[in-house]
């Protein structure tokens, strides 16, 4: 798979992070991850430089905003995905497309295909 196909998926709930690997495996993307953690998440940023990233809000040990501010340096597309819209890190970040949980395999799909490409 190409690099410019890789996306880092960063979701601490099992069954999410499943779901949305697989709509991304099934777009053709390389899947990087899903990684359950902020640490996790920023090592694996640092080691791959992926073309894009889906980013759960609120994690087990945090929350996503310090790896959207990586992401952000380094122009990185990314998309976070919430089971809320209102979250301290949408307001500190607010060009980043937010995808309520759950959602459709379109959108999530159709979202990461503009910002990617």
């Amino acid at each position: 798979m190409a690099e410019e196909r890789r996306i880092l998926v960063v979701e601490d709930d099992p069954a999410i992070a499943a779901l949305i690997t697989d709509m991304l495996a099934d777009a053709d993307y390389a899947v990087d991850g899903p990684y359950a953690t902020l640490a996790d998440g920023l090592a694996a940023l640092a080691a791959h430089f992926p073309a894009g990233a889906v980013l759960d809000l609120s994690l087990r040990d945090s929350d996503a905003g310090l790896l959207a501010d990586d992401l952000e340096n380094y122009d990185i597309p990314y998309i976070f995905c919430s089971g809320s819209e209102r979250h301290p890190v949408i307001g500190a970040h607010p060009d980043a497309p937010v995808l309520t949980k759950p959602f459709g395999v379109r959108r999530l799909v159709r979202t990461l295909d503009r910002l990617v490409h």
